[in-house]
């Protein structure tokens, strides 16, 4: 089946995917086109509050690093992501929401949100997704491994990762206030009640300082871009075929407070633009979107080290008897690139693997025995 533009047709569907809705807010804290972003603010967290955080991701996109009259300007403004996304039919200002790439509003009211996150909650989600993002804390490297298991066959989809930062908070830094139309002073919406959690936004002036502000879900990088990595999934995918790609090392700075962060795997229709699915894991844990539907196994008795590796690396595993078995390796792609015959012995078991001739990337490496995995790791090849 190929899917182009248009409406999709979905043929041969095996389960249905366990869908969430990816809400990216477009938000600026500096010169007046932040005038009304509290509103957002505000009504952005009562959608949180009140919606199963298993059903959406966030993405806080700040755009505009002007300057207003008082100086004010936002530090976290990120060019990346944030102006492919405001040259877009769907960007209508700051404040704004985009869900899915496909629905958009201003913070009209309160019910805004969660009125358009209904209207497409139910949307055909194409594949199950599983997150691994592993963080080295020592080298402040970031690589992440994602899993989509698709449920039709289908043509043209990307795989892209947003990286956020939650609770973002620096007293007395610049460019990390609010401007604040709400205020008490001369706000042109000065009587209207507009207060979140932490901050009473009708209490404070027209900028509303650092030291009262902590911002949610702020975005700190887009990967590898907008649009996503056209080499992250083939052209064409199978019906119940499961495709790895692991996306290229990524620095974090040391502003960042990585304990806080979260890699936002977004599958993404390249034919139409729009994200059909997403989800998220906190750095170095694992989440998986499949409910329906089986995916590889993450629970056997099982481990590889050094993991990623250029050389070798050896499997440990546990066996409850003697019994011959197959030490497979696929690639991203599920190719079979290595296979060769090994005895499982009762007990703890070791099997040093040579990967020093295979491309870097990720692979799948797995011991079946009588048709039963006892072993499956993911392994990343990845050269200085």
């Amino acid at each position: 089946m190929a899917i182009g533009l248009g409406a999709p047709q979905i043929h041969a569907q095996l389960f249905t995917p366990t869908k969430r809705v990816m809400v990216e807010d477009h938000t600026t804290g500096g010169a007046w086109f932040g005038w009304w972003s509290p509103r957002g603010i505000v009504f952005l967290e009562q959608y949180m509050m009140e919606t199963p955080a298993n059903e959406y991701e966030v993405a806080c996109i700040h755009g505009n690093n002007g300057a207003d009259d008082y100086g004010n300007f936002d530090a976290m403004y990120l060019p990346a992501y944030s102006d492919p996304a405001a040259s877009s039919d769907l960007m209508t200002g700051w404040p704004c929401f985009i869900a899915d790439r496909k629905e958009s509003s201003s913070y009209d009211a309160v019910t805004t949100l969660p009125t358009q996150h209904e209207a497409i909650s139910d949307d055909f989600g194409y594949a199950n997704l599983t997150v691994e993002p592993h963080f080295e804390s020592s080298l402040r490297n970031l690589a992440v491994t994602v899993d989509a298991h698709f449920a039709v066959d289908a043509e043209n989809f990307r795989l892209a990762v947003v990286l956020t930062e939650d609770s973002v908070h620096q007293p007395g830094v610049n460019g990390y206030s609010q401007t604040n139309a709400y205020n008490f002073y001369n706000g042109d919406a000065s009587n209207v009640p507009m207060a979140s959690s932490s901050v009473d936004f009708n209490a404070h002036g027209p900028v509303v300082p650092s030291t009262f502000m902590h911002f949610r879900h702020v975005a700190r990088a887009i990967l590898p871009s907008y649009e996503g990595d056209a080499e992250s999934l083939p052209t064409s995918v199978e019906a119940d075929g499961v495709y790895s790609y692991t996306f290229p090392t990524h620095f974090i700075s040391e502003e960042f407070d990585e304990t806080k962060m979260r890699a936002i795997a977004l599958l993404i229709n390249a034919s139409t633009g729009e994200i059909v699915n997403c989800l998220g894991a906190r750095f170095n844990e694992s989440e998986t979107s499949s409910v329906d539907a089986p995916v590889p196994s993450r629970n056997l008795e099982s481990s590889l080290f050094p993991n990623p590796s250029s050389n070798t690396t050896t499997l440990q595993f546990e066996s409850k008897s003697t019994q011959p078995g197959v030490l497979q390796i696929t690639d991203a792609n599920g190719r079979l690139v290595r296979s060769e015959t090994v005895v499982a012995n009762p007990g703890l078991n070791q099997v040093t693997l040579d990967v020093s001739a295979l491309k870097d990337g990720v692979y799948m490496v797995e011991v079946k025995a009588d048709g039963q995995a006892v072993a499956s790791e993911r392994l990343l090849v990845q050269r200085p």
